[in-house]
């Protein structure tokens, strides 16, 4: 009898302390019914494109189609086109695909070679604005789409995979939400980031979100191509170095403690 209240005493004990693990956003302080601000870096981390960025850009200027069509790529580029893609064309959105060249540029139809490295969405389209109007001397209304937009999610969760992102920013929650979150052997409290810097290289970031303020973080939000690796809890790791024959062996192991231990109780 004793035999089975030590492991029920243990098998609780490890409950407890793996479950304070589990929750988002804990605080040291009790939240309930409250409304707290927290500090968000979005807008300092808005996504500013890089070179191998995919653009989407159309001009359109209101009552003169003929005179903005000048200045989008036509319906069905060549394939051969030197800013546009055969999975672009395959995709139907070739009309106003610029890639982004290694240094930062893309060739723009009347406007020439521009650079376009470092800008955000609405820079772009502010200083793509002020180059067209030098031109037509009217008011232009332009659209500028991240088309490649992607983060890798992998690791414990449940849906490891590469994601496509349809609008212009992405945090980690909804990251974690595309792979249908976490399973329950996922490390909350040290997600690993890998970024590309630059020069090519990457920045490993450990990131914490079993608390709250993950949420101001400058890492919340993601970048394109983005990698989230979500690290198993040492328990699942520790069972991953046990062979097949070992963990066989523990089985029957464990399984005739079980019933000395209840004839032993029968006995008694």
């Amino acid at each position: 009898m004793k035999v089975k209240f030590g492991i029920f005493l243990l098998l609780a004990l490890a409950s407890c302390v793996s479950s304070k693990k589990v929750p988002y956003f804990q605080s040291e302080e009790n939240r309930k019914g409250q409304i707290v601000d927290l500090p968000s870096y979005r807008v300092e981390n808005a996504i500013r494109f890089r070179p191998d960025d995919v653009l989407g850009i159309t001009v359109n200027v209101p009552g003169e189609s003929a005179i903005a069509s000048d200045y989008n790529l036509p319906f069905i580029p060549s394939a051969t086109s030197e800013n546009s893609t055969e999975e672009n064309i395959s995709q139907g959105i070739g009309r106003q695909a610029f890639m982004v060249n290694k240094n930062g540029t893309i060739d723009y139809p009347v406007l020439g070679v521009i650079h376009v490295a470092g800008y955000t969405q609405q820079e772009l389209e502010n200083h793509l604005k002020d180059l067209v109007m030098e031109r037509l001397k009217v008011q232009p209304v332009i659209t500028v789409r991240l088309l490649n937009f992607k983060i890798t999610v992998t690791g414990e969760v449940a849906r490891p995979n590469t994601y496509s992102v349809e609008k212009d920013n992405i945090n980690i929650l909804e990251a974690l939400a595309l792979a249908n979150d976490m399973t329950i052997f996922g490390k909350r409290d040290d997600l690993i980031l890998i970024r590309q810097k630059p020069d090519g290289g990457y920045e490993r970031i450990s990131l914490d979100i079993s608390r709250e303020d993950i949420i101001s973080s400058p890492y919340f939000f993601l970048r394109q191509n983005d990698m989230l690796y979500v690290p198993p809890v040492k328990a699942k790791a520790h069972s991953a170095d046990i062979s097949p024959i070992l963990g066989v062996a523990i089985g029957i192991t464990s399984f005739a403690i079980s019933i000395v231990a209840f004839v032993l109780m029968l006995t008694k």
